[in-house]
């Protein structure tokens, strides 16, 4: 492995600098994994297990770890747990001393994890080259290996080697002194690779882009050092709850197929859909289909989503017991979620996390069009309903609160300001708190909603502007009610009513309508074949190939864009496409078609979350420098974070004030922020 130059030894000493650190740490656990399940003994790895599951279960253990401080020539790597506690030790003195310590990991999640939840080891400044390379090419795979093909394409000296295989399903202590040297001289090649990776990502995101770098920070934090305690008993009544309206569901369903003469119901007759489609066509119903993906025949179209089925149950409405029944059965998200929140806070209670039992798992860059943040670890925090027990279920650690501030409309508000609706973005400036999504109801119903009285009409005002905003028809639109979105119940709209709904928002927004225009005629087609074209705002938006650049500097990747022709009955037409990413069995990106729609939904969503990033990184640092708290993490619009006992009105204060401030690129833009705090997640 060669050496480093001067050059770069002086490019960390600034990194260093500019996030406080003294040392940093370029490490790689290697662990047992069994990654086949066969001889009777279940699979053990990442593919089929959530980290807590197997970092903190029976048949884990680490195999090796490789480590090394900043530049130095020599990776570290050794096996057994003298050596371990060592190494981990090492550290712990380090921060014992007043040193400040940063971590470097290819997935640091995993590598914290373990440092954190089996070690103790906290770092004061987390690092991933996984995640640089997600927000330096979001579009492409993420391994190690992939990474470094794609930096060193011409050295195969830099290439990730395949030793793990040799001992995979082998216990620690099985693996021979030749297995051993292969995993020393894998794990070496793995450390120095992502030490160089971080090196080359670094300097390419730029230390002027810092505020991402500190979200991912704050992002890792949150995910491996556990932030909530844990209410058990509530979720234990998610559970109950759940169970008891499934039941009340079905019995409902049977009762009424009861009354109308069809015998032998029974609950499972709404999860099998051959058993559902024959019930279906008892009440002389036509069952809707579709091709399927997965075997190219035609087959039920009987899914939560299907367009054909929503519009089954819009045209009969007569039979919503059974719809309903249908969905209680195949919907068991609400009880799984619970399931899991209360495994994972038993599992860290039992590792002696007592007040503090369950971390904040967020993906960074978890979408990856727009770079927003989604739910990870199969828990989905992001999705709980807002003063549902899940929600409730969550406090802060010992001598703590939950603070929570939501920026108001971000994603309509940020609509308005790139299109140029200036007449009704006047409305926020002159009222912060002025409420468009019940402005917008009114419109639709005729008489004065508000959130108060209204609460219905105004969900159905949130759905149109952000649903419609976005150049949705009337069709879709009809499909989005009956999706249930942004949590709220599925609403069964006929056609005349949404095509009344979507030409009453074209006719007030007539801004939004024109940029969608300009989107179709000018900006997509310098995405497809190149140019450069300043747009939006102050001309802060500019679309070059494949890409569009946002004010924040982060880019919107469209990987080679192109047209293409499809067939349809008025003959050929002209569709533009990208590579997705998401990959077939040959490793092909699969197609995603761009359109100017989809355009101006990834422009708004991708911007306004630039925001929230913006402030989440300020927030933190002023909770951070008057000792009052932390970010803990974010759901959707919304930061959350602990407040020091006593200091509440304080650290709340810091959270309103920063997230009332929009970005220099974005001055003009009007912000307002709504929240409070308490022992539990409930704001």
């Amino acid at each position: 492995m060669s050496a480093f130059t001067q050059d770069d030894r002086v490019a960390l000493e600034v990194i260093k600098k500019s996030f406080g650190l003294d040392i940093i740490v370029f490490l790689d656990w290697e662990t047992f994994y069994k990654s086949r399940a066969n001889e009777g003994t279940k699979s053990y790895s990442l593919k089929t297990l959530t980290y807590p599951e197997y970092i903190l279960g029976d048949r884990f253990h680490e195999t090796g770890l490789g480590a090394v401080i900043d530049l130095d020539d020599e990776i570290s790597y050794g096996h057994g747990q003298d050596y371990y506690k060592s190494q981990m030790q090492k550290l712990k003195d380090a921060r014992a001393d007043g040193l400040r310590v940063g971590l470097v990991a290819h997935n640091t999640v995993f590598d914290g994890a373990i440092c954190n939840w089996i070690h103790g080891v906290k770092f004061d400044f987390y690092f991933d080259t996984m995640l640089m390379r997600k927000y330096l090419a979001a579009h492409k795979p993420a391994s190690l290996n992939a990474c470094a093909k794609d930096e060193w394409p011409d050295d195969p000296a830099l290439r990730k080697g395949n030793d793990l295989a040799d001992v995979d399903g082998i216990m620690y202590d099985y693996i021979t002194p030749r297995q051993h040297e292969s995993l020393a001289k894998y794990c070496r090649q793995d450390v120095n690779l992502l030490r160089r990776l971080f090196l080359a990502y670094i300097a390419r995101i730029g230390l002027a882009a810092s505020t991402e770098i500190r979200a991912m920070h704050i992002t890792l934090r949150g995910a491996i050092e556990p932030q909530f305690d844990i209410r058990n008993d509530l979720l234990e009544e998610v559970i109950a709850d759940e169970t008891r309206k499934d039941g009340e569901a079905v019995v409902a369903a049977i009762q009424f197929c009861n009354d109308n003469n069809i015998l032998g119901i029974s609950p499972k007759t709404f999860g099998s859909n051959p058993q559902y489609e024959a019930l279906l066509r008892e009440f002389d119903l036509r069952v809707p289909k579709k091709i399927s993906k997965t075997t190219g025949l035609l087959s039920p179209a009987l899914g939560k989503g299907d367009p054909e089925y929503i519009r089954l149950q819009i045209d009969n409405p007569q039979y919503a017991v059974l719809y309903k029944a249908r969905e209680r059965v195949k919907s068991t998200i609400a009880k799984s979620r619970a399931e899991r929140m209360i495994s994972v806070s038993n599992t860290f209670r039992g590792r002696g996390f007592n007040n503090a039992c369950m971390p904040f798992f967020l993906n960074y860059y978890g979408a990856g069009q727009t770079g927003r943040w989604s739910g990870g670890q199969r828990l989905n925090q992001q999705n709980n309903t807002r003063g549902g027990k899940h929600r409730l279920s969550m406090l802060a650690p010992e001598h703590y609160q939950i603070g929570v501030c939501d920026l108001s409309n971000i994603e309509l508000r940020v609509n308005l300001w790139f299109c140029g609706q200036t007449d009704l973005l006047e409305n926020f400036r002159d009222d912060p708190n002025y409420d468009l999504y019940s402005a917008i109801a009114t419109d639709i119903f005729g008489y004065e909603v508000n959130k108060k009285t209204h609460p219905d009409e105004r969900q159905m005002g949130k759905a149109a502007a952000l649903g419609l905003g976005f150049s949705m028809g009337w069709f879709g639109f009809q499909q989005y009610l009956a999706s249930g979105p942004m949590g709220m119940e599925p609403m069964f709209k006929d056609d005349n009513f949404c095509k009344n709904v979507k030409n009453t928002y074209d006719l007030k927004h007539y801004a939004i309508k024109a940029m969608w225009h300009y989107l179709a005629n000018n900006v997509m087609p310098v995405i497809v074949n190149g140019g450069e074209l300043a747009f939006g705002p102050n001309n802060s938006f500019i679309a070059r190939k494949d890409t569009v650049e946002l004010p924040s500097g982060r880019v919107l990747q469209y990987s080679n864009a192109r047209y293409k022709g499809e067939e349809t009955r008025n003959g050929v037409s002209m569709k533009v496409v990208f590579d997705s990413d998401k990959y077939d069995r040959w490793g092909n990106p699969l197609l995603k078609y761009l359109w100017h729609g989809l355009l101006i939904e990834n422009i708004a969503q991708a911007t306004a979350r630039d925001i929230l990033a913006e402030q989440l990184v300020s927030v933190d640092r002023d909770l951070s420098d008057t000792g009052t708290g932390w970010v803990m993490g974010s759901v959707h619009d919304e930061i959350l974070a602990a407040l020091r006992e006593g200091r509440e009105d304080e650290a709340f204060a810091i959270m309103e004030r920063n997230m009332s401030i929009a970005p220099d690129w974005a001055s003009d833009l009007p912000l307002a922020n709504e929240g409070g705090y308490a022992k539990e997640y409930s704001k």
